[in-house]
């Protein structure tokens, strides 16, 4: 991890100024890219980018934001809800909006769909481990084939033998290992894990970049409105997508370095836990404002033909300005380098034929 970020893009990526804060989820046309902040002198704050139409940000007391613009009752219990938890990052943002989906606050659907995803995403996390802990076997040479052929095994010697030999590899006790295996899995949730089939699940980052990334590519080839200087405005937007994607992705290969060299990790857990956790919080706040932004250029091609130009130009002057990943701008070997695109690709092959094991293994048990 280190060793990624000494370098090239992602050095500058972190060295970049973030916006404080998370884009909250209000339903409010007037609340769009409305973001939550704590500020040291006046508390809870949102910031109000384009409020008034004129490309300026506004600032307000959060309490005071229902003053500001008519709200749903969505909006209201979500405005509620965040000022009592004071929700400022888009991890706690989400967390908020998932208690009150689950609450029924936010309508029965709702709370159906939300406790179904929690449901999923505990049994996912629980994949995530069992994973990460066999693919940690398999680098230290234990034969998968004999532990997974019938989940029988893990009670036996063969079991306690593999995760001895994994210990004495990376020079830690076995009781370190299962704490800080089941740590890589919890702080990997957003993020998930990359495979070459659709069994393992991604996190929500790693969805993002993939709705983001296919979102350039359809606004570079849409057809374009009629209004004038359309054009100019949706090509800004397709190469703020492509530049957010491609930034995103090396980030994401940055992170499956780390889950491929997973002996090396768990080895120097402590000082890779903090840089894992720092790099995925920052990806988190470089995508958090999308969605909205995509809602965004949605809604702009299908307002009215005199209210096109209007609404791109609000949108232009919030887009993100996201550092440049092209090679050019990289350092050889390191982040930019096309050979580390390649570093999912074999992970998600290694992780996709653990998992099929898996799978077969629980078959046979059924």
């Amino acid at each position: 991890m280190v060793r990624w970020i000494g370098g090239g893009i992602i050095r500058k990526w972190f060295a970049q100024h973030v916006r404080r804060g998370a884009t909250v989820p209000f339903e409010a046309p007037a609340l769009r890219m409305a973001r939550v902040c704590d500020d040291e002198r006046d508390g809870l704050i949102a910031v109000l980018h384009d409020f008034a139409n004129n490309g300026t940000a506004y600032i307000v007391p959060w309490t005071s934001l229902p003053l500001m613009a008519s709200m749903t009752a969505h909006d209201m219990a979500l405005h509620k809800a965040i000022g009592e938890s004071k929700a400022t990052t888009p991890a706690q943002v989400r967390a908020v909006v998932s208690k009150l989906a689950l609450s029924g606050a936010l309508g029965e659907e709702a709370k159906a769909q939300e406790f179904e995803r929690t449901q999923a995403e505990h049994g996912r996390l629980a994949d995530v481990e069992l994973v990460l802990l066999l693919h940690l076997l398999d680098s230290c040479g234990a034969d998968l084939a004999t532990l997974v052929v019938n989940p029988a095994r893990w009670r036996d010697v063969d079991a306690k033998t593999a995760v001895a030999a994994a210990a004495s590899a990376v020079a830690l006790r076995r009781q370190h290992i299962y704490r800080r295996v089941a740590e890589f899995a919890k702080v990997l949730a957003p993020v998930g894990l990359v495979a070459d089939d659709e069994t393992i699940q991604s996190g929500w980052l790693r969805v993002l970049h993939d709705e983001i990334e296919g979102f350039g590519q359809s606004i570079a080839v849409t057809a374009r409105p009629d209004p004038p200087n359309a054009e100019d405005y949706l090509a800004a937007v397709a190469e703020s997508a492509r530049r957010t994607a491609q930034l995103s992705g090396i980030v994401l290969s940055m992170i499956d370095y780390a889950v491929l060299d997973v002996g090396g990790t768990i080895r120097r857990w402590n000082t890779e836990l903090p840089i894992l956790r720092q790099t995925i919080d920052r990806l988190s706040q470089m995508l958090d404002e999308w969605p909205a932004l995509m809602k965004w250029v949605h809604d702009a091609l299908h307002s009215p033909p005199d209210e096109v130009i209007a609404q791109l130009r609000s949108l232009h002057s919030v887009l993100p300005r996201t550092p440049s990943a092209d090679a050019s701008n990289a350092d050889h070997g390191s982040d930019g380098h096309p050979g580390s695109r390649s570093v999912s690709r074999v992970l998600g092959a290694r992780l996709a034929t653990i998992w099929s094991m898996l799978r077969a293994s629980r078959s046979v048990a059924q």
